[in-house]
């Protein structure tokens, strides 16, 4: 091998070190070997494939499925941006009927416990959840494996292996670097194909710290399930396909002095929309107000994010948080992209992230109208441009967990949904998010929702950090020329 201690330029492998007559020098990364070599004292390093049922019961792909079965049911089409903190995301973008569940599902064999690995993509290749009774049923796409340990895995010198465990431990950076090494582009998109056999997982000697990871893992699922469920009852919404339909009509009239803005698309000045509001409003005995008003009145701060360029994409490790890092009311804990201090520098204080921000999707698709709530361990960090960055200037009348509570109200995402409009490949709410109404903050209803969502989000924030912490428990140190460096300086 050549080059220096902090960074090898070149190395060489032995033709008979060869696997595969596979010829990319990724992966035969020396780091790793060397990471191994290190971890060994403490930790049994078992093959994935070792610990897997057999064939295609420990490990299968999922199906390719036409576009024209996207919408046509409520069975969740599992994809890979689906997968989120060990979990399947509840508000999932696609779903397919009954039908396609019979033809494709049934042969998938889903069950609870299984996990879930993304093969296909670039930044989400070995991102990992689990299966749980309340995911099914589901269908999984082709990018993804259904993965199923044998019920007598084992590691060498380290004991039984469960599903939980090897949860986290797929999660940590050792396995993620491994998974970079594996993943070759194959057309757009990168592969790892049927290579994520090979990796290496990091199983503690001791048994003491695999009980605890184990149990740490079980608590954060589970935990995880009941705050959903709190969130759901809350708003009076299942946080399932949160693409809201209007019901079906064949038309309605729009006279000529109600068209605003020029605006001339239809589900614009949907009638059933406006009569909802005004019967919500009647049963509430509260009024409902613009968000565009609560700006006007300096309750609310409402500023977009900023475009930085792809060229500062990678720069340093203060996340710059894109449409996609926003799920399930939070702000995803592994950011595909960072920059510098110097570009953070540069924008902060048009685009920075303090806690207590709410980040809410303004460009995309099926995202548009998401949102999330920043916590202390988001910052520092930057938001792009198709995000609205929503900062309260008075917590006593609008609190941060108030405002996420009423964006997110089945009503108020319509809302949304109707002043959405496609511009080229992509839609945009734009400024129309001033005209979308939520109850109003001084309301009773409005104080209940924010109270319910500051347990919540507090909850799960614990739940968070309970999963960052028991990965890090099962994270061998890196070798010492690679500390600080992308890939093991940070998750994925």
């Amino acid at each position: 091998m050549s080059g220096g201690a902090e960074g090898h330029l070149s190395f060489s492998v032995a033709r008979t070190a060869l696997r595969s007559r596979i010829l990319i020098p990724k992966y035969y990364d020396p780091e790793i070997a060397a990471a191994e070599a290190l971890a060994e004292p403490d930790f049994a390093l078992p093959r994935l494939g070792d610990l897997l049922l057999p064939g295609a019961k420990g490990s299968r792909l999922g199906s390719w499925i036409r576009r024209e079965h996207y919408g046509t049911g409520p069975i969740p089409f599992v994809r890979t941006s689906d997968l989120n903190g060990w979990r399947v995301r509840p508000d999932y973008k696609k779903g397919v009927s009954r039908e396609v569940y019979e033809q494709v599902g049934v042969r998938q064999d889903v069950r609870a416990g299984d996990i879930l690995f993304v093969a296909h993509g670039t930044y989400l290749v070995g991102t990992v959840a689990v299966v749980t009774d309340e995911d099914l049923p589901l269908v999984l796409q082709d990018h993804v494996f259904r993965l199923r340990l044998r019920p007598d895995a084992e590691a060498q010198g380290a004991g039984p292996v469960d599903t939980w465990l090897a949860l986290a431990a797929l999660s940590t950076r050792f396995v993620r670097r491994q998974v970079r090494v594996r993943q070759f582009s194959a057309d757009i998109i990168d592969k790892i194909g049927e290579r994520h056999v090979e990796l290496r997982l990091p199983i503690p000697r001791d048994a003491e710290r695999r009980k605890a990871a184990s149990e740490a893992v079980r608590e954060v699922v589970v935990g995880q399930g009941i705050a959903r469920r709190e969130v759901s009852s809350l708003l009076g919404s299942d946080m399932r396909m949160t693409r809201e339909r209007a019901a079906a009509r064949h038309g309605f009239s729009v006279p000529c002095t109600a068209l605003a803005k020029r605006v001339l698309i239809p589900k614009y000045y949907d009638p059933t929309l406006r009569g909802d509001l005004d019967a919500e409003e009647a049963r509430l005995a509260a009024r409902w107000l613009p968000i565009g008003e609560l700006v006007s009145a300096g309750v609310l701060g409402a500023e977009t994010g900023v475009e930085v360029g792809k060229m500062a994409y990678g720069t340093g490790p203060i996340p710059f948080l894109r449409t996609t890092d926003i799920a399930e009311l939070e702000i995803k804990a592994d950011p595909r992209q960072g920059v510098s201090r110097a570009i953070y520098d540069e924008h902060a204080a048009r685009a920075s992230v303090a806690e207590g921000d709410v980040l809410l999707v303004r460009d995309g698709t099926y995202l548009v109208g998401s949102s999330a709530l920043a916590g202390a361990d988001d910052a520092p960090a930057l938001v792009c441009g198709g995000i609205y960055r929503l900062r309260t200037r008075d917590r006593e009348a609008l609190s941060p967990a108030k405002l996420l509570g009423l964006l997110n109200l089945p009503l108020v995402r319509r809302q949304m949904r109707s002043k959405q409009f496609t511009r080229d490949v992509i839609d945009t709410l734009g400024k129309r998010l001033l005209e979308v109404r939520v109850p109003d903050p001084s309301s009773p209803f409005a104080a209940s929702i924010g109270a319910g969502m500051e347990a919540q989000m507090l909850a799960k924030a614990l739940l968070r950090r309970r999963l960052a912490e028991t990965v890090r428990s099962l994270e061998p140190a890196p070798p010492a020329a690679s500390r600080g460096r992308p890939g093991w300086s940070m998750r994925g």
